[in-house]
């Protein structure tokens, strides 16, 4: 998956039948995705929900990735994908995310991947905020912790 295309907003996702999801990211099967056995690699579904969740931070102001003192490290501490259905050379496909559970200093970004109105992967990463010393937790930026609220509508614990 490239990162160079558009995001896709709730009504976009609806105009293509996926709905439930507030944030996407369209794209096509490239020939490097493809494996021995002619369909997408495993790994590929991993790579387009690790595109998905940079951009959602960037989008969301998570984080801009400057590793400054002013920004986290967002850090991935446990990540399951559940393959549903193969996917094949220059299909068109849609990979979707929202945070289900947002906690003061880590979430739960949930991801599927659809193509041809079909459901193909799924999956939830657990991401942790911290500071810049990798060692101690931060809480996240106000302002996404807003646009996440009003976006994604997850599960708030405090």
């Amino acid at each position: 998956m490239t990162d160079q295309s558009d995001a896709l907003d709730r009504a976009a996702l609806e105009a293509r039948g996926i709905t439930g999801w507030p944030y996407g990211l369209e794209d096509r099967v490239r020939f490097y995705e493809i494996d021995l056995v002619r369909h997408v690699n495993n790994i590929s579904f991993l790579r387009w929900f690790e595109v998905l969740r940079v951009r959602y931070f960037l989008d969301y102001g998570l984080s801009d990735y400057s590793h400054s003192e002013a920004d986290p490290q967002l850090v991935v501490r446990h990540q399951t994908t559940d393959f549903l259905a193969p996917m094949h050379m220059d299909q068109r496909y849609v990979v979707a995310g929202r945070i289900t559970l947002l906690k003061p200093t880590s979430f739960v970004l949930a991801g599927a991947v659809y193509a041809d109105g079909v459901l193909h992967a799924q999956g939830e990463t657990v991401v942790i905020s911290l500071e810049q010393d990798g060692k101690s937790r931060r809480p996240h930026k106000p302002d996404a912790v807003r646009r996440i609220i009003e976006r994604d509508d997850p599960e708030v614990q405090t």
